[in-house]
């Protein structure tokens, strides 16, 4: 099943411990090349006692080793398997060249993996009866228009939250990072020409995508923001979750966003409000500890708050996605095709399905990546750019699936990307 699961002599329970892994037993000493040689033997030794112990803390080498070679400033992380959390840790510095370590309770900007919560909220609202899938925007929103008369009657709840409303890619989000109000870029909508009928094409968005809040506040008469705390953070314990510029800039143990500068040195960059006048698309705030709470429901693991019937209607592909792009999985070779659900993509990787999104804000980034099938997932959060959160999803699930294959010591991956085009694809 897993390529690291015979490796229970790599690492001592002192270790571990410090980890904050779960641990069951490791001891002696044996080479990683032994140790390679021996999990590709034995795949299935994943279901034994100490497999996930051992998976976790080498994914906790590759971590360190990684943010050692790129001098990256700071990170949390979270791998979930079943219910059980094997690593939920803080890497490094909140300030590139400071002191103030992360911890779990250090917030992150997670950008446009909070796609994933508007959609977990509308499916919510669903099963509480206040909206459907396929509701026409118009019922919500009767004065709503887009520039032609056959998309403006058609478009649903649906299209919005798989980015197949019809207009051209990444349309006016230019004009969120100019500080033009939210709004009036909703109510220009209707100047735009659109590229096809809804449903039909798939074009990535923020502005349209943020409509969502505008029909879970008629459905509900509440702000998207009271019923983000009210359904989500509050009921699954998220207690430094946030969705507003305010309460990140006002919190105290925030890690700062970087970009990069000369000779791996990083620079601090300012936080901008801009984003957050799109909440559904890019305003959530969160600490590992609140992702690993999240990614708990995510699984399945909270019927209390979302249904699993509703999680799998999330998860079913609703279009598909180009898989190559100048960014866009150019480090995934084993992606076999993707398509993208409703706030989430979802691919087939190596013959898995995997349920995935990816972030990019001011220096930030966040990475999600989960199976439901094998119930195990990742979440990345970095105050900067690079090869951990690039390459970070794909290493572990290469990992937990056996087909790892060990990158040479002399060679380092650090691309840097234009963040409009992670999520544009």
């Amino acid at each position: 099943m897993s390529l690291y699961l015979n490796r229970m002599k790599l690492i001592t329970l002192v270790t571990l411990s410090i980890f904050q892994i779960i641990i069951i037993g490791c001891r002696g000493n044996t080479s990683r090349k032994a140790l390679l040689a021996d999990s590709i033997q034995n795949k299935s030794l994943l279901k034994a006692t100490n497999g996930l112990s051992v998976l976790a803390a080498d994914y906790n080498s590759y971590v360190l080793k990684t943010m050692d070679e790129t001098h990256s400033p700071g990170a949390a992380i979270a791998i979930i398997k079943d219910s059980s959390v094997l690593l939920m840790k803080g890497y490094g510095v909140k300030t590139f060249g400071g002191n103030d370590s992360v911890d779990v309770h250090t917030v992150f900007r997670i950008a446009s993996v909070s796609k994933g919560f508007a959609s977990m909220l509308a499916g919510i609202l669903v099963q509480e009866k206040l909206i459907n899938w396929d509701d026409k925007v118009r019922k919500y929103l009767p004065h709503f228009s887009l520039r032609d008369s056959f998309n403006s009657r058609h478009l649903t709840i649906r299209h919005i939250l798989s980015h197949t409303s019809g207009l051209p890619l990444h349309t006016f989000t230019n004009l969120i990072e100019d500080n033009i109000p939210y709004a009036k870029l909703r109510d220009n909508l209707s100047t735009v020409p659109n590229t096809g009928h809804v449903g039909t094409i798939f074009a990535y968005q923020n502005v349209i995508y943020s409509l969502i809040s505008d029909i879970a506040q008629a459905a509900s008469n509440k702000t998207y923001e009271e019923l983000l705390h009210e359904k989500i953070f509050t009921p699954l314990g998220m207690t430094d979750a946030s969705a507003s510029y305010k309460d990140l800039m006002a919190d105290t143990d925030l890690a700062l966003p970087h970009l990069r500068g000369f000779a791996n040195t990083f620079r601090l960059t300012k936080n901008t409000p801009a984003y957050f006048a799109v909440l559904p698309a890019a305003g959530v705030n969160a600490s590992i500890s609140d992702m690993t709470q999240w990614l708990q429901a995510l699984l399945g693991n909270r019927p209390d708050i979302i249904d699993t019937s509703t999680l799998r209607e999330i998860y079913k592909p609703e279009i598909e996605t180009p898989r190559r792009g100048k960014y866009q999985f150019f480090h995934w070779p084993n992606l076999k095709d993707a398509h993208y659900g409703l706030g989430w993509r979802v691919l087939n990787y190596a013959g898995h399905t995997l349920i995935y999104h990816g972030g990019h804000i001011n220096g930030y980034r966040s990475e999600v990546g989960f199976c439901p099938a094998e119930h195990v997932g990742i979440v990345i959060l970095t105050n900067a750019s690079g090869k951990l959160a690039n390459n970070g999803v794909q290493e572990f699930f290469d990992r937990y699936f056996g087909i790892y294959k060990p990158e040479p010591e002399n060679v380092i991956k650090n691309v840097e990307a234009d963040p409009r085009v992670l999520d544009s694809m």
